[in-house]
């Protein structure tokens, strides 16, 4: 019975989504006619609200193929919905007056005086707006459903897939998490271009720009060595997988850049490969120079603590994504993050890169490592030196986003480079020097890190940012009530552990307003 309760409440809760819509929409749709910048935003939030009223449809009708966790934090995301339209609406309604129509009682006529069209376009914007926080919101728990194994969420997309994939990319997405996909593309391209290529280098990054022929629009291309003793059978498969993955992705939601393929590039003898160079393709709408995260942080741009926060969320749910397209990343640090410049802000948008050690999630994983400590830092204790204690989990990538949400929150570096030949040394605001016994026992520089997240964060950045950084430092934790029971997380689909996170980091950064 108590299975049923549940259903029946999400029929209500989406019902009442659909309900607070049709008013939306039908409300929007009064100011039709009046100025062309009022058409273009009532266009805008019509559009908006047809995506989300397919995706509420689908997600009613598959509501029984989800864990009962993953049903619950999709209700907490709808309900935030329902919170918002009803903020949209009531101020919308207050800039119209209605009156009735004597000769049709059931139509009404919208008056609104001239100068209120002022006050409308920023109501409009503000929806808008909100709409679109609310779907990037969304969208990690959207496109996580499309990782969960079930035959009927297949029979639904198939049933209505090509109007759903039109708006969200569901089936095509779903097909490429598939170990067999439907439609197969080759990933691997020629090493001619690759080899005569005009290669620079991105400042503090471990990613590099090639040109695109024939343009003057460039690529990012991104090496993952292939090490001596390394299964050169398995890493090719999980490459091919990995590429396969990255060319379905919209960059703008999932913060990856698009895999344009991959170039093996062999050794001098000709046999084994070196490295599989990914190329991921630029967007059009960014600029062609990337600045790592690295370069931002140590160049001390000037920004708003707006554009910090937004920075803040694009990398966590670039993790997020990472871990729903069966990869674990292994290589989170601000070298591995690259901002583009764009119109609207003074960071641009930012994109995980560096997928240098990456595996699947249930593959096999070499307990193999290095002792560089400005790559050790960003490492949980237990996956620290040649020999890391631990087979890789995505906890450990959760660990990673902690140390560079602390540095994004301190704005400061925990590294500093004088140039490419010269070792690079720990900064001042880390606190510890290379002598310090701290870069010897890892879990001393984990707690130390703790310390400077509870000490210095909350003035900066607020209580609420300080949980979430140091729920990311303690994720493995025995006593860590979020994160610290594995046994929680051992579903087939590795869809648990994707809920939790986006519960307790995704979500609670969403809920932080500046």
């Amino acid at each position: 019975m108590e299975g049923v309760g549940v259903a029946l409440a999400i029929v209500g809760t989406v019902d009442l989504c659909f309900k607070y819509g049709k008013i939306l929409v039908e409300t929007c749709a009064t100011f039709k006619g009046a100025e062309v910048e009022v058409d273009e935003r009532v266009l805008y939030v019509q559009s908006h609200w047809k995506r989300t009223s397919m995706q509420l449809d689908f997600i009613k009708r598959i509501w029984k193929s989800l864990d009962e966790d993953h049903q619950t934090i999709q209700t907490q995301i709808l309900h935030v919905l329902i919170k918002k339209l009803n903020i949209i609406i009531s101020k919308l309604e207050k800039l119209v007056k209605k009156k009735s129509n004597d000769q049709a009682m059931e139509h009404k006529v919208t008056v609104v005086k001239r100068w209120k069209y002022v006050l409308v376009k920023q109501c409009l914007d503000e929806a808008i707006k909100d709409m679109a926080s609310w779907q990037k919101m969304f969208d990690p728990a959207w496109f996580l459903i499309m990782k969960v194994s079930s035959p009927f969420i297949d029979h639904e997309l198939s049933r209505n897939g090509s109007a759903i994939s039109s708006f969200t990319g569901a089936s095509s997405f779903r097909d490429a998490l598939r170990e067999q996909p439907l439609h197969k593309i080759p990933v691997f391209l020629p090493k001619d271009g690759l080899e005569t290529a005009r290669m620079r280098e991105i400042p503090f990054a471990t990613a590099k720009c090639m040109p695109r022929a024939g343009t003057d629009k460039w690529h990012v291309v991104d090496c993952i060595p292939c090490e001596p003793g390394a299964d050169v059978d398995s890493m090719t498969r999980d490459v091919r997988d990995l590429a396969r993955k990255l060319s379905a992705v919209d960059p703008f939601t999932f913060g990856i850049l698009r895999c344009r393929g991959v170039v093996r590039v062999l050794e001098p003898s000709g046999g084994r490969p070196s490295s599989f160079d990914f190329v991921f393709q630029i967007p059009k709408e960014l600029s062609n120079e990337p600045s790592s995260l690295r370069g931002y942080l140590s160049s001390q741009c000037s920004h708003t603590l707006t554009d910090r926060f937004q920075l803040a969320k694009q990398l966590a749910k670039s993790v997020s994504y990472v871990h729903t397209l069966g990869f674990v990343h292994k290589n989170v640090r601000p070298e591995t993050v690259l901002g583009f410049q764009a119109n609207d802000s003074a960071f641009g948008l930012f994109f995980l890169v560096g997928f240098e050690n990456m595996r699947t999630v249930d593959g096999r994983t070499r307990r193999s490592g290095d002792s560089s400590w400005e790559k050790n830092l960003y490492r949980h204790p237990h996956r620290q030196g040649l020999c890391p204690e631990e087979i890789y989990i995505m906890q450990h990538d959760i660990y990673s986003l902690g140390v560079c949400l602390l540095e994004v929150g301190l704005w400061e570096s925990f590294v500093s480079y004088k140039d490419d030949v010269t070792a690079p040394l720990p900064t001042a605001a880390l606190g510890v020097t290379l002598d310090s016994p701290k870069f010897r026992q890892p879990v001393l520089m984990k707690e130390h890190l703790t310390t400077l997240a509870k000490q210095h964060l909350p003035k900066r950045m607020g209580e609420r940012y300080v949980e979430v950084v140091v729920n990311c430092l303690t994720c493995l934790d025995q006593d860590n009530a979020d994160f610290g029971d594995q046994s929680e997380f051992e579903d087939p689909d590795g869809v648990l552990v994707g809920v939790k996170y986006i519960e307790k980091i995704l979500l609670k950064l969403d809920e932080i307003l500046v």
